[in-house]
């Protein structure tokens, strides 16, 4: 966004910071109107009502004698309004004065009574006399103002402050709308979400703009200013009513609509809060992604419960008597919102038990795409063909699902049909050999396979298995597995076959013919047949790799980028050129790509082919921090006599014996020396 919209932007920033104190000081309204609801009726106090003139309120009164706070002020409008009217017509200034009357103070205009000053006027400390001055002063000045409104010349200059009020709303008007423009081509170029935040502020600036002015202009004039007076004053009349009590607390729709307020920022609040939390507190401490959302769901609806209770507390609201709409509530849940509760229970399961996590691939019935998100009621999942599912989330809990990550191995399968004229075993090899090419996605262990799976039609079947760790490379896998079979396979002249039938004719006479005819046509036969045998047995037939090449594995384990090989301490002994057993399942899964639990096989049958062994002979392999050794690392002017295992490991290696200068074991002790 550009430096000229900046000012004028809604910064998700500002909104995060502005947000809490805004909730903060609603609540604390909240509680001050409370305090007044939840006063004892008995204590209530009469309320008073405004005496206005020409849409100005001048001060309130209350209930005196057999007339109400309403009634006495719908009095007093209605004789200042009569007064004015004469002054207006006689030219008359207006002379507003005190008197006493039988003891009482009174307030006259022109010398006709007007209002007495009562003990419901007064407040505590203040005297009649005190009272009448101030109402005094204020009815004056309200009636000076009148007649001058009323003046021609009063209205000329009115008419002018409105036409330069009209001129700056034009010219504020055309900058919002060419700000709000500007913002629009920027959020089409962008595409960024917080355009449509700012394209929302400057529309409700720009009404905001032209609802100023008409307030400004019509309290120019005194008609305009009552219209509006009563207008605004049925709006609150209408807000402030009391609809109905709850638990002795009066609600009105003002009352509802702050609560409904205050509920939404609230909404607002946590939200930005949890998502805070999910995207910089809980990643710095190592959180898991699914972990992150479960704890972000379970935050955001703990401050959502917490901050709704404190909001109906301070709205005034008796718990005792919510309990009745809440069991009312749960009676409509039990029979009208079953489905609903059902999957919020469900995802709660979800969030806790975590039999799927987000990223995830799984399959629902028909469904089957990757975790995006667990809500409280729905889980979504985003198809290959990138599409959305919203799946109720009691189908992950009653139904079957299929999780291709929990496993941490996926089976990557190839199906390859061939001619009945083929070799089942050099096409075996073939096939073998396609599927060993190195791939950086398929492993090595556990190694890719070949199974003859039968006879068809028209083909020998057959099929290809290779493995990965990322369920959502398998599509890739595919493709390289069958260019690999299609490259092989026309390397070694290997036919796949069309669709055909075998159809068989009883015809005596033509058999003649036939012999006659492949007599004629032997050498071609003939030809063709040492075509075929020379095809199945070339000159370099494929190469299969041993499932487990040792001596290429253990040379690579003792090369510079291998298993770190070196003297370690454990207690007050020192042991020799000893690598940990979990470094070795870590290098296994990184450079011979297996997955773990293959990895650990690899050595524990390392140590049956008697390759290594641990220090003291007391454990297997095990992916724990043990201590092990390569045979070759033995110090073999102290050590025992090798083990025989060892030995046959050596002579098929091709390496040649050393003098081991041995030491027989004593008392059955077949354990290595050490110094």
């Amino acid at each position: 966004m550009s430096n000229l919209l900046t000012p004028f932007s809604l910064n998700r920033k500002w909104i995060k910071r502005l947000l809490i104190p805004f909730c903060i000081i609603l609540l604390f309204s909240l509680s001050v109107s409370s305090s007044d609801a939840q006063t004892p009726e008995t204590e209530v106090v009469s309320p008073k009502v405004p005496v206005v003139l020409d849409g100005r309120e001048l001060f309130k009164v209350g209930p005196a004698g057999d007339f109400s706070a309403e009634e006495r002020a719908s009095i007093i409008n209605t004789l200042l309004q009569e007064k004015l009217d004469q002054n207006l017509l006689k030219g008359e200034r207006v002379n507003v004065g005190i008197q006493q009357q039988d003891g009482i103070t009174v307030l006259k205009v022109n010398n006709r009574y007007l209002i007495s000053v009562t003990e419901t006027d007064l407040m505590p400390g203040m005297t009649p006399q005190e009272k009448a001055g101030g109402w005094q002063e204020k009815v004056k000045i309200a009636l000076e103002k009148s007649l001058i409104e009323r003046s021609d010349k009063y209205k000329i200059w009115a008419f002018k402050r409105i036409a330069i009020a009209f001129c700056l709303a034009v010219i504020f008007q055309g900058g919002l709308f060419w700000l709000y423009r500007r913002c629009q081509r920027l959020k089409n170029i962008d595409k960024q979400s917080q355009g449509s935040l700012q394209l929302l502020g400057l529309l409700l600036l720009q009404i905001g703009v032209w609802l100023g002015f008409i307030y400004y202009s019509f309290n120019f004039f005194p008609v305009l200013r009552r219209g509006m007076y009563r207008v605004t004053h049925l709006i609150e009349d209408t807000f402030t009513t009391r609809m109905f009590k709850l638990g002795g607390v009066p609600i009105s729709l003002n009352r509802i609509l702050l609560i409904v307020i205050a509920t939404v920022i609230l909404w607002l609040a946590s939200s930005l809060l949890t998502q805070f939390l999910k995207q910089r507190i809980l990643p710095l401490a190592g959180v898991d992604r699914s972990l992150q959302d479960a704890i972000a769901f379970f935050a955001q609806y703990g401050l959502l419960f917490l901050g709704f209770l404190l909001i109906l507390n301070a709205g005034g609201v008796d718990f005792q008597a919510l309990a009745i709409i809440l069991s009312v509530i749960g009676v409509g849940i039990g029979f009208g919102l079953q489905n609903i509760a059902k999957d919020f229970i469900s995802g709660l399961i979800l969030i806790v038990a975590r039999p799927i996590k987000v990223g995830e691939l799984v399959q629902v019935g028909d469904f089957q795409g990757l975790v995006q998100r667990i809500g409280a009621r729905t889980t979504e999942i985003s198809h290959i063909d990138r599409y959305i599912i919203t799946l109720p989330n009691s189908q992950f809990i009653e139904g079957e699902v299929l999780n291709w990550n929990r496993s941490g191995l996926t089976r990557v399968k190839a199906y390859v049909g061939v001619s009945y004229d083929s070799d089942i075993d050099f096409v075996y090899k073939v096939l073998l050999a396609a599927s060993q090419v190195e791939h950086p996605d398929i492993l090595r262990h556990p190694p890719p396979k070949v199974k003859f799976r039968g006879y068809g039609e028209s083909e020998l079947r057959f099929r290809v298995v290779a493995f990965v760790q990322d369920p959502l490379k398998e599509p890739k896998v595919r493709t390289h597995l069958y260019n690999q079979i299609e490259k092989y396979l026309k390397q070694y002249n290997i036919h796949i076959p069309y669709p055909q039938q075998d159809l068989h004719l009883k015809t005596p006479k033509i058999s003649p013919i036939i012999k006659t005819w492949l007599k004629a046509n032997d050498s071609d036969y003939e030809q063709e047949k040492t075509l075929l045998e020379v095809s199945q047995n070339p000159v370099n037939p494929p190469q299969v790799r041993e499932e487990y090449d040792w001596n290429a594995i253990v040379t690579a384990m003792r090369e510079e980028n291998g298993v770190e090989i070196k003297d370690r301490r454990f207690q007050f002994k020192v042991f020799y050129q000893v690598f940990l057993g979990s470094d070795a399942v870590n290098w296994l899964m990184k450079y011979e790509k297996s997955t773990r639990e293959e990895a650990i096989l690899i050595g524990k049958i390392m140590v049956q082919q008697g390759i290594i062994h641990h220090v003291l002979d007391e454990h297997d392999f095990k992916d724990e921090p043990l201590f092990y050794r390569f045979y070759e690392d033995e110090d073999l002017t102290l050590s025992t006599q090798p083990v025989p295992q060892y030995n046959r490991y050596r002579d098929e290696a091709g390496i040649e014996p050393e003098d081991p200068h041995t030491i027989p074991p004593e008392d059955g002790d077949d354990s290595p020396q050490f110094d």
